[in-house]
């Protein structure tokens, strides 16, 4: 199948000619869908309130009316306490009626108030998206609006939504603006008021409202009034940075004002009404909509309402009609913010939000101040109407209201400018542009809110000084007054996580702490407001140090989290090392200061606050004299020689200890671990022993009684002592003791003190003469043993009797079975005796035989190590293991048993044992035997420590295989992971994947491999690659630095080929080749590819992206540019490429070899221009060009690659029309155009040069001074707007060097420098330099300003944009009220102007008021006269047998014909006169008759019609049309002349532009009560728009597929007659004051009309004026002006005619009688026209022999 050009099919389906259908909407579901985003809480009710802040209103009323219940009556109690809650509990509710005293509504409120999405235009707004009056049709049908003397009502036909305007009376009119909201459904209960009310009170925070009311009917249950207090700048210190951090605002001012809040409510606020059972289930239905509305009505925020609510029961004694009154105070700091943004951020930002950012905004930073008052406590319980007014709970970021985004601090933050989401309840932070804004403006509330700070702790250190001002030194009592003012300020701006986004926060916290300059803040201290690097934090009791500032205790422990962010960040310190290092070398210590002292340090270093070098310092400069506790002088403590600390736990206190050891009382309040942080130790007994021994002949350290060699006292009570912790000594320590003291006499035996290897425990009797201890009741024999001291005299000799005992019963052994039963029990019975060398015999020596397998009661002649053999369980024989062989049971905690374990005896069979049985079972097949070992292996792992074991050593296959059932493995060559297979390695089977870590199998081969099979596999299919791929983007923790470059460079992407029905791999390439995913711009050039998100992963890893770089895009193209625009087949792709280039130039221009390549290759993209046919199909707009160069809408635009130096840059637009098909134009786009320049393109007016020459001056300069004094007033303007680095010259220098000259005529010769083209034209202005001195020439009393801009342009700026003179020409054409409208600074000006203005205006008040007069006279003398005639005739008698035809009668006759005409009546005398009036005025001779206005006339003839002498004249003016009399005689009343003008300004005013590019008007035919006269018939029109011409007047062409025309050759051939004709209709418009957008020009040949009205627009027929006035308008009698004259009132007729329709829709007499009328009233204007059309041919006609007979057909402009 070919495939689709669907370019060419779209462009012949545009081209089909097919009737155009416009997109409907359907406006009910448009405005649910929006509000479907739009469903934020109390959504209607802070939309109306944000309409009266807008409107500066400084008081809203919300009154909600109430049904009645149909099914509960009024309570019995009929106070007004019951009553209401009778309202509260049971009503519903009818309609919510908002008003506010506001300004009303002017007409773009009423304009914007009907348009969804269009936003408030105004940026100091808050409304952006216009959708927040619409919310109210969430509940609401058909919402009323009522503003000023105008209202506004809203109905829905359908699904579109209608309005209807009305203009009150002034006695119903009033300057409040009320919404009427009348609800949908009128079941709704009366909302939660507690939430209402608190949301009204947070409403009125920041807004500029002073007074909220609430109404429930004619209750009054709450008001809220705000007053504040004058405000108070507050001055920006210079340690503060006001700029944000990416510069686009900065703080410039912040004032402060108080703000309080007074609140009256009654009580009915917190009542909690208990409903029956019937009333809540009623209330459960109606639930849903209920919540619907309010939620959008008036949420708030949600809190348990238990503790506010009245219940039922409180509420019985309380009056709810009772107020309740209650106040907050609130600071208020507002600060100024000045925007910095570019052209593009604003363009981007008024994009997203409809209006452009503010140069400067306003931003406020609410806290609650430290106040004591418990009477909002005590209202409390009648609601807590403020509850989310203080921010003391939680900051919110207000947006004119509250949304639910929290500022993290106990501040609310006021940031109107802020754009929100379109809910308006969070803050945007993901729009790219929006997201940047809202950044900004958090981060300048960052620094407002530092700046609050700052002011605070200045207002707080002004009050400190000045009560301290009688001392010279703060101290802790002068800071007490206003510590809790501290802490509060403290606590509010103390930053916690916001939420529901926490980035907002973080950016609050963020511009807090590093808008400072210095690494410090103010903080509250002991010595009053000092810089955080002077304020410490002080541990308790350091009564050694002392004058330091630090932070007050109530401040540490109340703002703690604050206090922890300035420690946290380094801001403030605990006492420094110095201050006590200085403290302590200053003074020596008390007890009392060293106990302190070693509390603070050994906290300190414990804690790792204190590095131990520190500590050792400190330390070595402490000195302490000790208290003499018998009045003696103390002991010295220098703790620099501390090396130890006393345990009495281990050794007593009365003992003995050498000063290196601190005494107990100063260390035994402190942990071990605190100790030894100081570098201290524990004395242990090693030491202490060693000291003994050493110092034991020291009699100045030790007393003789105290000497362990030579006092048996001594020892008796060091021997117990490490009886007693011998078990908690290690095995070291142990050894070291019995190495100290077995060399030493400290053992007393009953021969005296022996050295532990001498001496015998006293139980041994075997001689009598042995030395056994003595004194040593409470030493453990273990202890006495281990150093030495003998149990048994030569148990060796014993052993060996035994030993030779058995092996001379040897060779009796298989006749005695369980000799070596006998022998383990003997041996047990002396186990402890044992020497460890007879011990080591035993487990060398074969003693015991092991189990026979077959008969469990046998064993095996075969003598074994005890090692060898395994204790006889069940499941060691099912393994097959040699076990012990022993007769009955076997009992491990046996003293056999421990004395076998001690010689060896396995209790576990080793990894390799079962193994090996693995491997041997698996390969015979005895499965059974397989499964037991695997069973005991996995039930051991633990216990056995089989984790120890490496089982990647391993080489005998022993595991079981998944993919290869009757194959074995080893586990280093085995996986888990399934994919694994996908590269050919084997799986484990699969229930053993849990235990696979106990058989060291691991989850996935190794990575390194991995990538090896996958640099040889080629990959054939997607399905197959994406596995793959997916399995490797599983493992991308293992893909590390060393891995990567390796994947990087690897040809493994498949790159399959496109447009294929089955895919094939076209080539294999690296990973940093490809590009992810799929590209509109990029997917021709390069490689894109898609394996799914996972297997992307993994690419993306491997160095592929989701897109190229602008450096590789730039190589691409440099490279292969023909290649690309070959691929491309489109320009504008191309030229997408280059704009993403042009963005990042800046990047491009770091790489220099490249950038230096892109300035010589021929890779940029320029157009030609190539003249050929016309290019149909177009719609061609002349704007106000009165002659239109043809050749624009003919040619080819030829695009073509080139390089910088070929490319050449429009600057001018003229020069480039001129040049076009001789240059290679670059695209005209600014960014493009800044890239070309940047890489070497020259500018088209740098290649143009220009030779003016101009006619004789004219003698009149004056309109040359008028617009060089308009030129010099403009230009600053103009000027005011531009860059500063962009001006060339500014006005003063135009005072100096320029001038302007009124000359005939000019003529410039262009031509292009390097080419030999040259081109010339007459121009109306132009700009010539002599020396220093530039004078503008001009050609005409009112040269083309456009001409005049192009001229002035290169003056003003360097390099001007192609927009700049249609800018300058705004500017010398737009009036300045129109300029300061559009926002430029015309004031200067206007003041220079308002003397002159002032003069003009009470001239023309003067003159106005002479023709009120003028017309006044003239209605009093027409009701005389009136009165006069009416008199005349009622006295009149006709005589008796007179005839009808008598003079009498005939007179009388005709003064009634004349006198009393009516509509519909014929004025033959007006009609004679207009039909030869051309002639009476001497406009010309015979031209052929003048034919006004009809909707059907005959055929129109080739040639101009003339009108044969006696002749009828064509209708409507033809005889027979003339009416009969009528029958109304003297009886009937006369029209007043001001009452006939009345209704023809009536019928102009009805004149309105047509908007539509469509007219389609179905044919009627209308009855009428006269006589049917020639165009009774309305025809119908099928026409389309086709092109704008001259003054805003719109060309029609007809749909008639039968008759096509060609809009664009229709329009070439006949632009000049067309643009005469709208000249013409132009000019007879001007007589009615009608304006040129009104009139219309059709062409239509099948039907028969010259001109129709269509809902007051006038449609005139170019063929009429074609065949009747284009020849003599543009031929010959052009010259005379009389052409011109008879087509004006030609055409002035037919729009006399059209205008009567405005009043009278058939063309019955009345329509006659108001088209007399027009002539009649306007026939004066119409003749003064006509001379001045004449005046402006005969001063036309020099200018047109000068010009030759090529320009005898110039157009000549009617004034």
């Amino acid at each position: 199948m070919a495939a689709l050009d669907f370019n060419a099919l779209r462009a012949q389906t545009l081209d089909s000619g097919a009737d155009e259908e416009a997109v409907t909407v359907n406006t009910r579901a448009l405005i649910d869908k929006v509000l479907a985003r739009y469903s934020g809480e109390w959504t209607t009710l802070r939309e109306l309130i944000q309409n009266a802040a807008d409107a500066s209103a400084t008081k809203v009323t919300i009154k909600l009316e109430t049904i009645p219940s149909a099914t509960v009556p009024l309570p019995q109690d009929a106070s007004s306490s019951s009553l209401l809650k009778h309202v509260i509990q049971h009503h519903t509710l009818k309609r919510l009626v908002a008003t506010n005293n506001g300004q009303p509504f002017n007409e773009n409120d009423w304009t914007r108030l009907k348009r969804i999405a269009e936003g408030n235009p105004d940026e100091t707004k808050i409304g952006a998206f216009g959708v927040g009056f619409y919310s109210t049709f969430a509940d609401c049908e058909e919402p009323f609006v009522s503003s000023g003397r105008e209202a506004m009502a809203f109905f829905w036909k359908k699904n579109s939504l209608f309005t209807r305007r009305l203009k009150l009376p002034d006695t119903d009119g009033s300057m409040d603006t009320n919404f009427v909201l009348d609800y949908r459904d009128t079941t709704s209960a009366v909302p939660s008021l507690l939430s209402l009310g608190q949301f009204l009170a947070s409403s009125l925070t920041f807004v500029g409202i002073e007074r909220i009311e609430l109404w429930i009917d004619h209750w009054n249950v709450l008001s809220l009034n705000k007053k504040t207090s004058p405000s108070q700048d507050i001055p920006i210190v210079r340690e503060v940075e006001p700029k944000t951090e990416d510069g686009f605002m900065k703080v410039t001012k912040v004032s402060k004002e108080l703000a309080q809040i007074d609140g009256e409510w009654l009580p009915i606020i917190a009542f909690n009404p208990a409903q029956s059972g019937a009333m809540r289930s009623i209330n459960r239905d109606e639930a849903p909509s209920l919540r619907k509305f309010f939620s959008r009505l008036a949420g708030g925020v949600q809190q348990d309402e238990s503790s506010t609510l009245l219940k039922k029961d409180d509420s019985e004694v309380v009056d709810m009609t009772q107020k309740v009154h209650a106040s907050i105070f609130l600071n208020v700091h507002t600060a100024t913010i000045k925007t910095y943004t570019g052209q593009k951020f604003n363009e981007e930002l008024e994009r997203a939000t409809k209006k452009p950012p503010p140069k400067t905004t306003k931003l406020a930073v609410l806290t609650a101040p430290f106040v004591e008052n418990d009477s909002l406590t005590a209202t409390t319980k009648y609601g807590d109407i403020f509850g989310t007014v203080l921010p003391s709970r939680s900051g919110r970021i207000f947006i004119g209201f509250p949304t639910h985004q929290t500022t993290g601090l106990n501040a609310h933050i006021s940031a109107p400018s802020v754009i929100p989401t379109v809910e308006r309840e969070s803050i945007d932070l993901n729009a790219k542009y929006v997201r940047t804004w809202n950044m900004e403006m958090l981060r300048a509330a960052g620094i407002v809110c530092r700046i609050v700070w700052i002011a605070e702790m200045a207002d707080l250190k002004g009050r400190i000084v000045r009560s301290a001002s009688n001392t010279n030194k703060i101290r802790a009592e002068h800071v007490e007054p206003v510590l809790s003012e501290g802490v509060t300020v403290f606590k509010n701006f103390t930053f916690r996580e916001s939420t529901p986004s926490p980035k907002t926060g973080e950016l609050l916290e963020d511009a807090f702490w590093r808008s400072g300059k210095q690494p410090s803040i103010d903080v509250l201290s002991t010595c009053g407001v000092l810089p955080t690097h002077q304020v410490r934090i002080a541990p308790k009791d350091l009564s050694f140090v002392e004058g330091v500032p630090v932070l007050p205790e109530k401040l540490v422990e109340e703002a703690k989290p604050f206090v922890n962010k300035l420690v946290e960040y380094g801001l403030v310190t605990e006492v420094t090392v110095s201050d006590i290092r200085q403290a302590l070398e200053s003074n020596t210590l008390t007890s009392k200061q060293l106990s302190e002292f070693l509390d603070w340090i050994v906290k300190k270093a414990a804690k790792g606050q204190l590095d131990f070098e520190t500590t050792r310092s400190l330390l070595s400069v402490a000195v302490a004299n000790e208290d003499a506790t018998d009045g003696s002088g103390g002991r010295l403590i220098m703790t620099g020689g501390i090396e130890y600390f006393h345990n009495p736990s281990r050794i007593p206190q009365n003992m003995p200890l050498p000063e290196t050891v601190m005494p107990l009382k100063y260390t035994s309040s402190f942990s071990k671990s605190e100790l030894e942080s100081l570098g201290w130790e524990e004395f242990h007994i090693v030491p202490w022993m060693r000291w003994l021994i050493a110092e034991s002949k020291n009699r100045s350290a030790l007393r003789e009684d105290q000497d362990l060699t030579s006092s048996p006292a001594f020892s008796s009570q060091i021997f117990p002592l490490l009886s007693k912790q011998w078990d908690s000594m290690s095995q070291s320590t142990k050894q070291t003791l019995v190495e100290l003291l077995s060399s030493h006499t400290v053992v007393p035996t009953k021969l005296g003190m022996k050295k532990p290897g001498d001496a015998y425990f006293p139980g041994v009797k075997l001689f009598d003469d042995l030395p056994t201890i003595v004194g040593f009741n409470n030493v453990k024999d273990k202890v006495l043993t281990a150093f030495g001291v003998r149990k048994t005299v030569e148990l060796g000799v014993v052993f060996d009797r035994l030993l030779s005992s058995s092996s001379k019963e040897k060779g009796t052994e298989s006749s005695s079975p369980g000799r070596h039963v006998a022998l383990i029990q003997y041996l047990a019975s002396v186990r402890d005796d044992i020497p460890s060398a007879d011990m080591q015999r035993l487990r060398s020596t074969p003693i015991c035989p092991k189990e026979d397998r077959q008969n469990t009661s046998r064993e095996s002649s075969e003598r074994y190590k005890i090692s060898q053999l395994f204790e006889p369980r069940p499941q060691f024989r099912d393994l097959g293991l040699p076990v012990l062989a022993w007769p009955g049971p076997y009992r491990n905690h046996s003293p056999e048993g421990r004395l076998l374990s001690a010689l060896g005896l396995r209790t576990v069979p080793d990894v390799d044992e079962l193994i090996a049985i693995l491997a041997k079972s698996g390969k015979e097949g005895d499965i059974s035997l397989r499964d037991r070992a695997l069973a005991y292996f996995l039930s051991s792992y633990h216990n056995n420590g089989y984790a120890q074991y490496d089982f990647s050593k391993i080489q005998l296959p022993f595991l079981p295989l998944e993919n290869k059932p009757l194959e074995l493995s080893v586990p280093s060559k085995c996986f888990v992971d399934e994919g694994a297979n996908l590269l050919g390695f084997d799986i484990l089977r699969r229930d053993l994947h849990g235990h696979a870590p106990m058989f060291g199998v691991k989850r996935h081969p190794p990575i390194e491999v991995c990538v090896q099979i996958l640099a040889r596999r080629k990959l054939a299919t997607h399905q197959e690659a994406r596995a793959i791929f997916t399995y490797f983007a599983g493992r991308l923790g293992e893909i590390n630095s060393s891995t990567i470059p390796k994947l990087q460079d690897l040809d493994f992407v498949p790159i399959f080929a496109k447009n294929k029905e089955k895919p094939v791999v076209k080539t294999y390439t690296s990973p940093r080749n490809v590009f992810l995913g799929d590209s509109d711009t990029f997917g021709e050039i390069f490689n894109y590819v898609d394996f799914g998100q996972e297997a992307n992963a993994f690419l993306l890893k491997c160095g592929s992206k989701p897109e190229p770089t602008k450096v590789e895009v730039a190589q691409i193209l440099v490279r292969e540019p023909a290649r690309i625009s070959s691929t491309f087949k489109n320009p504008e792709k191309y030229l997408t490429l280059l704009r993403s280039l042009a963005e990042s130039i800046n990047i491009l221009k770091k790489n220099k070899d490249l950038f230096r390549d892109m300035k010589k290759a021929p890779f940029l993209l320029a157009s030609k221009h190539i003249p050929g046919a016309n290019t149909t199909g177009k719609l061609i707009s002349t704007d106000d060009t009165d002659n239109y160069d043809d050749e624009d809408n003919q040619g080819i635009t030829e695009w073509q690659l080139c390089s910088a130096e070929d490319a050449i840059i429009v600057d001018d637009y003229i020069n480039f029309n001129l040049f076009k098909a001789s240059i290679l134009a670059a695209p005209q786009e600014e960014a493009l155009e800044d890239f070309y320049c940047a890489l070497g393109s020259q500018l088209l007016s740098s290649l143009v040069e220009e030779a003016a020459k101009h006619g004789p001056r004219a003698a009149d300069q004056r309109p040359a001074q008028k617009l060089e004094k308009l030129i010099l007033e403009r230009s600053a303007l103009f000027l005011h707007e531009q860059a500063p680095d962009t001006i060339k010259h500014d006005t003063k220098w135009l005072e100096k060097h320029f001038s302007v000259q009124l000359v005939s005529s000019i003529t410039l010769r262009r031509s292009l420098r390097g080419r030999n083209i040259t081109h010339s034209e007459k121009r109306t202005a132009v700009v010539t330099q002599a020396n220093r001195e530039f004078t503008l020439w001009i050609a005409g009393e009112k040269p083309d300003l456009y001409q005049v801009s192009q001229s002035l342009i290169h003056l003003l700026l360097n390099r001007p944009k192609l927009h700049s003179p249609l800018t300058l020409e705004m500017l010398l054409k737009t009036d300045l009220l129109e300029l300061r409208n559009r926002g430029f600074n015309v004031s200067r000006i206007l003041r220079q102007k308002a003397a002159e203005a002032r003069l003009a205006e009470s001239k023309r008040q003067q003159e106005l008021e002479e023709e009120q007069k003028r017309i006044e006279e003239q209605q009093k003398a027409w009701e005389a006269a009136h009165e006069e005639q009416r008199k005349l005739k009622a006295g009149q008698r006709q005589m008796i047998g007179s005839f009808p035809d008598s003079p009498e009668t005939k007179n009388s006759s005709a003064g009634s014909s004349l006198q009393h005409q009516q509509p519909g009546e014929s004025h033959e005398p007006l009609r004679s006169m207009l039909s030869n009036f051309s002639r009476n005025f001497g406009f010309g001779g015979n031209r052929g008759a003048t034919r006004p206005s009809s909707s059907i006339i005959p055929e129109p003839i080739p040639q101009r019609p003339q009108t044969p002498q006696g002749q009828d004249p064509p209708p409507p003016y033809s005889q027979n049309s003339h009416p009969q009399s009528g029958s109304g005689g003297l009886d009937q009343a006369v029209t007043a002349p001001h009452h006939m003008r009345e209704n023809l300004l009536s019928a102009i005013r009805k004149t309105r532009p047509h908007n539509s590019s469509e007219i389609f008007s179905r044919g009627e035919t209308n009855t009428v009560s006269e006589t049917k006269s020639y165009c009774d018939e309305k025809p119908a029109h099928d026409l389309t728009f086709v092109a704008e011409l001259k003054h805003g007047i719109q060309m029609f062409l007809p749909q008639d597929p039968s008759q096509p025309i060609n809009p664009t050759s229709f329009l070439q051939q006949n632009m000049t007659g067309l643009l005469r004709f709208a000249e013409i209709l132009k000019a007879v418009g001007e007589v009615f004051s009608l304006s040129s957008k009104i009139l219309n020009i059709f062409f239509e040949t099948s039907g028969k009309t010259i001109a129709f009205n269509r809902n007051g627009s006038i449609f005139c027929n170019y063929l009429y004026f074609k065949q009747l006035h284009e020849t003599q308008v543009l031929g010959g009698d052009a010259m005379s002006g009389n052409g011109l004259e008879d087509a004006l009132v030609y055409w002035w007729v037919i729009l006399c005619h059209e205008l009567a329709h405005n009043l009278v829709a058939d063309h019955s007499s009345n329509h006659s009688y108001y088209t007399e009328g027009f002539v009649a009233q306007y026939f004066p204007r119409i003749v003064s026209k006509a001379a001045e059309v004449k005046k402006a041919a005969s001063r036309a006609l020099p200018a047109a022999g000068a010009d030759g007979a090529g320009n005898a057909g110039r157009l000549v402009d009617i004034e």
